[in-house]
Order: C-alpha cells, then sequence, then structure tokens
C-alpha cells in the first residue's frame, strides 16, 4: 500500500512541476505578444487559444499537489469544535464525497474529450486545433486530483499524517 501512496504522490509532484512549466509558457507567451504588439505591431493568433489552454492545465494539473500539501481551501467551522475522533470521521466523509465529485468530473471531461476526438472537432481560432488533444490533458488534471484524493482516504484510513507538515519550516506557513 506504501508504494501505490509512493506512487500518487510522485504523480502529483509530477503534474505539479508540469505545472509550473506550463505557467512559465504561459508567461512568455503573454510576454511575446506584449513586445510583438508594442515594438512591431504583429498579433500571433493563437496566443488567446492557447493560453487559455494552459491556463486550465496550470489551475487542474497542480490540484493534486496542492491536496497533498494541504493547500486547498477548507471551512474548519464544524470540524474545530467536535473532538478529534468526530474531526476525523469528518473529514473521511468529506475526503470521500470530494473522491466522488473528482472521479465524475475526471470522467466527464475523459468522455467529452473522447467525444470531441471521434467527431473531430476542432477550435473556431484560425489555427483549427483538434479540441479532443488539449481536452484530455485538461481532463488529466482532475485524474491527479482524483488520484490524490485516494491516496487521501487511504492516509485517514489508516491513520497517516494526510498533509505535508509546515510547521517544520519554522514560521507556521
Amino acid at each position: 500500500m506504501t508504494a501505490l501512496l509512493n506512487a500518487i504522490d510522485r504523480v502529483c509532484f509530477a503534474a505539479a512541476v508540469l505545472a509550473a512549466f506550463l505557467l512559465a509558457a504561459l508567461f512568455v507567451l503573454g510576454l511575446s505578444e506584449i513586445v510583438l504588439r508594442s515594438v512591431f505591431n504583429i498579433s500571433l493568433p493563437f496566443v488567446i487559444e492557447y493560453s487559455g489552454y494552459l491556463l486550465a492545465f496550470v489551475l487542474f494539473l497542480g490540484s493534486g499537489w496542492t491536496l497533498t500539501q494541504g493547500g486547498h481551501i477548507r471551512v474548519t467551522l464544524l470540524s474545530e469544535h467536535v473532538n478529534k475522533r468526530m474531526s476525523r470521521r469528518l473529514d473521511l466523509f468529506c475526503t470521500g464525497a470530494a473522491l466522488i465529485i473528482s472521479s465524475t468530473m475526471t470522467f466527464a471531461f475523459l468522455d467529452f474529450a473522447f467525444g470531441t476526438l471521434i467527431r473531430g472537432t476542432v477550435s473556431f481560432y484560425p489555427s483549427a486545433t483538434p479540441l479532443a488533444y488539449p481536452q484530455l490533458v485538461f481532463a488529466s488534471g482532475p485524474l491527479v486530483l482524483t488520484l490524490a484524493f485516494i491516496a487521501r482516504l487511504i492516509r485517514l484510513l489508516r491513520g497517516d499524517q494526510v498533509e505535508a507538515d509546515f510547521t517544520e519550516l519554522g514560521d507556521g506557513v
């Protein structure tokens, strides 16, 4: 079971690293468009389209790693006012519900992407990008999040620590 959890952690980290590279690409793409428009009065016709794809990739690909690091926003109003045992049960319930939601989202995104692939749909931008390719990459984000929720649920059931401990950094960030 530990090997599975470690594999999921590596997948989440790799997706976050990819998201960081894609964020850098998004920055370079935007900066290139600004410079080309300002200096040469030229616009790249694919920048708006691919910036949108990159933004979606960055947001979703980093979500699994963010979960493992405890970075997702949580409302702790109820869990702070109950005992530790009830708080753990509440965490199990919420993690299970989130797993169902992320699994459903993953399935829906993959189904949509494969449907687009079968129909051969392309974007309405001048590049006429086959939409199945960015949609498949986009669907990998919720898949990574689903894996992270599976790992979190297993860790909760085993009684392991489910998030990185930021108190070791010294400032409690």
